[in-house]
């Protein structure tokens, strides 16, 4: 008489556990946000630095735009400037682009003059970190009809300046921007007199 085989009835007796075990596995979740964590980190990254380069762009922006609007109203403030004036207050005025500054701002201060037919072409100019206009050349930004008036001059000033940020090299894979191009204008009517002379 043989007896039965011991290993048959243990695998036997295993096979219900097994399927149990296998049910288990089957149901268990809990490595299932670690996956999901793996898969978002770099979006959540490119989103995190994302946002923290536009809003230094923005606050940057924002220093642009008072750097035109400033140089503007001062100019506007004296009868005549010399070239040294003008650096000296240019200096002054895109020092608050700091620490930001990798190429310098350039800066167009240009006065204007408004013929009978209302038509505004460059009296004289200085270039900051540029070259100047020329005499007799058209405005470099639209003029409203509203505000010109022969005889009465128009100091414009263009800002443009190029910023890198500590990501633009990251995000540039998806925006397809190695840096930023920031650009302002401004202009107002002279407050002494109707003209500012270059002297």
């Amino acid at each position: 008489m043989t007896m039965p085989d011991k290993s048959i009835h243990r695998g036997l007796r295993s096979t219900p556990r097994a399927r149990m075990l296998a049910r288990h596995f089957l149901r268990d979740r809990s490595g299932l946000s670690g996956l999901e964590f793996a898969l978002l980190a770099p979006l959540i990254v490119v989103l995190f630095a994302a946002t923290l380069d536009l809003g230094e762009a923005l606050m940057v922006n924002r220093r642009v735009n008072q750097i035109a609007t400033t140089t503007s109203d001062i100019v506007t403030q004296e009868p005549d400037w010399s070239n040294q004036q003008l650096k000296t207050l240019l200096d002054g005025a895109t020092s608050i682009l700091e620490p930001f500054v990798a190429d310098p701002a350039t800066v167009v201060v240009s006065v204007l003059d408004v013929d009978s037919k209302g038509k505004a072409t460059v009296s004289w100019s200085y270039g900051y970190n540029t070259d100047a206009l020329s005499a007799g050349a058209q405005s470099p930004v639209d003029i409203p009809s509203s505000i010109k008036e022969p005889g009465v001059q128009i100091v414009v000033t263009v800002v443009n300046f190029e910023m890198t940020t500590t990501f633009t090299s990251l995000l540039s894979q998806v925006t397809g921007l190695d840096s930023y191009q920031l650009s302002s204008s401004a202009f107002a009517r002279p407050r002494v007199g109707d003209t500012v002379k270059h002297k």
